[in-house]
């Protein structure tokens, strides 16, 4: 972070200082993360409020408060009308005492893997920073930002909402260079209400685009035409899984097995080679979004390469689990919706041995849930799947469609059932999904340890 003084963040935030100037070098708004020195912000949010936590942070070393009231305090403190906006205030200052490289990545799928994509590459070329995890509303994207300082080169910021309106914020907060829009599919349905108000929504992101700067689009995602007034005379450049009209990057030859991805990338400067430890065709997208937004930065191709082999296995994402070559697991429990469920359901019918789906239920998907998951048994009818297996309040709709399911209770039961395909099939995979509030995880770790017995 760039040290700033009491009254420079006063002054940023038109907030009024009460005791010494100081010089801050860390801010944090966690208590558990107090360090000796540190300004922390008492944060409010829906279910919480920061300011009950103020004496425990000073008995713990911070050197300044910022607060929306008077505190009883012998340290120095910055009085603000919203503690939030004056981390947002603080935030974007600091990012323009940078010159680094903005890339800010929205859409409804892949944000995370193309961040971590991005950055992988990016990291190979120059000091990067990148949002942490899913720190990416309007708490965890000033937080990232924070991070930044002289020498970076570049920051790849992920730009997420469940509410309309929040992009924008973040967006305007981040101003950057790039943009990446890399999908829209149905996904918090709860706040967007429908697909075009979720594309309206990723549309935000146009609002803090800086003057010329650049923007990837997926030709897979079929939206562009509603956001061409807002891409006005900034440079574009497409990207397709399939070579289409426009494509500035495709792919071709690809292969897909239980331990990652091979394909032909095309480029406009050639064409190279690309492996991936991720499994599915959605990768491949993601790679190319990847690729794009690293060639809007110059970065030349074998760098590009080297980063998309190197990026880490993303938890609980699609994560192959290989207990032996004929028992395999595939982790997909970090979160679930429409698309993403249906790409699970291609990645598995794309596995050896016997193909069972475990489903929990998908979240957010406002009034027309029940439509949502009897849809996704009608496109896994249309596969190669053995089984599917269901727990949850509403995934029964999808077992009830599928020819071959079952709906279960209980995860005592649910596991109980599992354990006996897994070992009775000689070859078998199991995908397990399902939204975050669903702990589908708890099912994977479960199998893993009647494995090991």
């Amino acid at each position: 972070m760039i040290s700033l003084s009491l009254k420079t963040i006063a002054s940023i935030t038109n907030g009024q200082l009460y005791g010494k100037d100081l010089l801050i070098d860390e801010i944090v708004i966690n208590t558990k993360k107090i360090i000796p020195g540190c300004l922390f912000i008492a944060l409010i949010g829906k279910n919480f409020d920061a300011h009950i936590f103020i004496q425990d942070a000073i008995k713990k070393g911070c050197s300044a408060i910022i607060t929306h009231k008077h505190i009883k305090s012998h340290i120095s403190y910055i009085i603000v009308q919203n503690t939030s906006f004056a981390l947002g205030q603080i935030a974007n200052w600091i990012r323009n005492q940078t010159n680094a490289k903005i890339l800010a990545i929205t859409g409804s799928c892949g944000k995370t893997t193309v961040k971590e994509m991005t950055a992988s590459i990016l990291r190979k070329y120059g000091n990067t920073i990148s949002t942490i995890g899913n720190l990416n509303n309007n708490i965890g994207v000033p937080i990232t930002l924070l991070q930044l300082n002289k020498y970076h080169k570049y920051a790849v910021i992920e730009l997420g909402a469940n509410q309309p309106g929040e992009i924008s914020y973040i967006s305007n907060m981040t101003q950057p260079e790039i943009i990446l829009i890399n999908n829209i599919q149905y996904s918090h349905l709860q706040g967007f209400k429908s697909l075009l108000g979720v594309s309206q929504a990723k549309s935000e992101i146009f609002s803090g685009l800086k003057p010329n700067g650049k923007v990837i689009i997926n030709l897979d995602s079929h939206h562009f035409s509603k956001w061409k007034k807002n891409i006005k005379n900034n440079h574009v450049i497409y990207f397709s899984i399939k070579k289409k009209q426009n494509s500035n990057f495709f792919s071709s030859n690809i292969t897909i097995d239980s331990y990652g991805t091979t394909f032909v990338m095309h480029t406009p400067n050639g064409t190279i080679n690309i492996s991936l430890p991720f499994l599915g065709y959605q990768n491949i997208s993601n790679a190319l979004a990847a690729s794009a937004l690293a060639f809007a930065l110059k970065i030349p191709l074998n760098i590009i390469q080297i980063g998309l082999a190197d990026t880490p296995i993303i938890s609980r994402r699609l994560q192959s689990i290989i207990l032996n070559p004929d028992k395999i697991l595939i982790d997909d429990t970090y979160n679930s919706n429409v698309a993403s469920m249906i790409t699970a359901i291609k990645v598995l019918e794309k596995m050896p041995g016997y193909k069972i789906l475990v489903i929990g239920d998908m979240s957010e998907l406002g009034e027309n849930s029940f439509l949502y998951h009897r849809m996704i048994g009608n496109a896994a009818n249309l596969s190669d799947i053995n089984k599917i297996f269901s727990i949850g309040n509403i995934s029964n709709e999808i077992t009830d469609i599928f020819h071959n399911g079952k709906h279960f209770l209980h995860k005592k039961d649910l596991n109980k059932y599992l354990k006996k395909y897994f070992l009775k099939k000689t070859k078998i995979t199991i995908l397990i999904k399902g939204s975050r509030n669903t702990k589908m995880d708890e099912v994977v770790e479960n199998l893993i340890q009647e494995y090991k017995k």
